[in-house]
């Protein structure tokens, strides 16, 4: 049985207010070669398709537009797409319907029985190889799970192990339970590697939706995990995997790679992981390039030595770039002269982070708290202390001048009143 996961593809999402779905029919198009080069049997795609519930038009039919090439190139290619917890469960699968005629099973939702409890048999798919009707393995695609798919009470570890032990023992039950097992999950697998710096992956404070890997239960071939954007492979259960995001979320990501991973399931119930790497139509550049934080100075030379823009040229393939400076003193105008620097440069301006260490925030607002309970501690005296604490170096004559200027107009404003 031959399986391309893939992930976290987020369509609609915009990247510091630039529009990526050029970026994603980029990703589609690459994909679209892929599973006409390796001629898989399936393809699962484990949650976050859309960035937000309600996602564009533009978005949905980069969608259906894919699957519908994806099912015509690949003839008995076999689709399985569960919700994340960045989709609408009911929007993803108000087509379901239609897809299911042509070999696109979509979970949402968790669904329940008369009973009130869980419809596990509903997320069990028996999958066959393209040449072969009979099934060869079965699938459990599991949506992103809520509180409300498991018993009240229960934290999110517990309710994850519950449902698949259910999930597992409603298979024992089918003519299936000899066969090997994939899993299609989106939750966040204890002993990953997450983005540190911002989590795009929308992770709960404190790790208190983490789950170990061990809770999928024994005798998974292979599970296919989605929700963490590193493509990696998660120690302490089965042979579980993120696929990782089909395009950077953060530029804390910006190390990350990107692609599918490549499934073969033995007639032994074994999985053979092979990596595909996809390089984005657009990088993420950042200054200076270890993420940390430049001078004024060595920032406009980075500036002065990005590529200039070429004639008719649109774009498209133009990074992002992410600029961190390190102010040693004010710099009102810092805005207007990056924008005025990269006038010509190929690159998409996403944001200008002022950075200040952590040392000088504490004792900058520390001492300001102090002084400011001082009657004789006048507001440049004030203003002295803030700068010094933020910038390491007395405030230059011009400020003050212009500091006490303004004061001088407080002063006489209060008088006239």
């Amino acid at each position: 049985m031959k399986i391309i996961h893939t992930a976290d593809w987020h369509l609609g999402n915009h990247f510091h207010g630039h529009d990526r779905l050029s970026e994603h029919a980029h990703f589609l198009a690459w994909l679209l070669d892929t599973l006409q080069q390796r001629q898989p049997d399936a393809l699962l795609i484990s949650g976050d398709v859309f960035d937000t519930p309600n996602p564009p038009a533009a978005a949905e039919a980069l969608l259906y537009d894919f699957l519908t090439k994806a099912v015509e190139a690949v003839h008995g290619l076999q689709v399985v797409m569960t919700a994340g917890n960045h989709d609408s469960a009911g929007r993803l699968e108000a087509p379901a319907p239609l897809l299911h005629r042509h070999n696109v099973y979509v979970r949402g939702a968790v669904r329940t029985t008369e009973k009130g409890v869980p419809d596990f048999d509903h997320l069990l798919l028996p999958l066959s190889t393209r040449t072969q009707p009979e099934a060869v393995c079965v699938c459990m695609a599991v949506p992103y799970l809520r509180s409300g798919d498991y018993p009240a009470g229960m934290t999110t570890e517990e309710g994850t192990a519950w449902f698949f032990d259910r999930l597992h023992k409603a298979l024992a039950r089918t003519d299936f339970k000899q066969l090997p097992t994939v899993v299609a999950a989106h939750f966040y697998a204890a002993g990953a590697s997450v983005c540190e710096g911002e989590h795009s992956e929308r992770l709960t404070v404190g790790g208190q939706d983490c789950v170990p890997a061990a809770a999928l239960g024994r005798g998974v071939a292979y599970a296919a995990l989605g929700h963490l954007h590193r493509a990696q492979k998660v120690l302490g259960g089965p042979c579980t995997w993120y696929a990782g995001s089909a395009l950077p979320m953060s530029f804390s990501e910006r190390d990350y790679r990107h692609g599918v991973q490549w499934v073969n399931i033995t007639p032994e119930g074994k999985a053979e992981v092979e990596s595909l790497e996809y390089h984005p139509q657009r990088g993420l550049l950042t200054i200076p390039a270890d993420g940390g934080a430049a001078t004024v100075a060595q920032v406009f030379d980075a500036l002065a030595n990005l590529p200039r823009r070429e004639k008719n040229d649109d774009g498209a393939t133009w990074p992002y770039l992410e600029v961190r400076v390190k102010e040693e003193q004010p710099e009102p105008t810092l805005m207007h002269n990056v924008m005025e620097a990269l006038a010509d440069r190929a690159v998409h301006l996403c944001r200008v982070v002022r950075v200040r260490t952590a040392n000088e925030q504490d004792n900058a607002a520390r001492d300001v708290l102090q002084e400011s309970g001082k009657p004789s501690l006048s507001p440049l005296q004030m203003a002295r202390r803030a700068f010094q604490n933020r910038y390491g170096s007395d405030m230059p004559e011009a400020l003050v001048q212009r500091f006490k200027t303004a004061a001088q107009a407080s002063e006489k404003e209060e008088e006239a009143q």
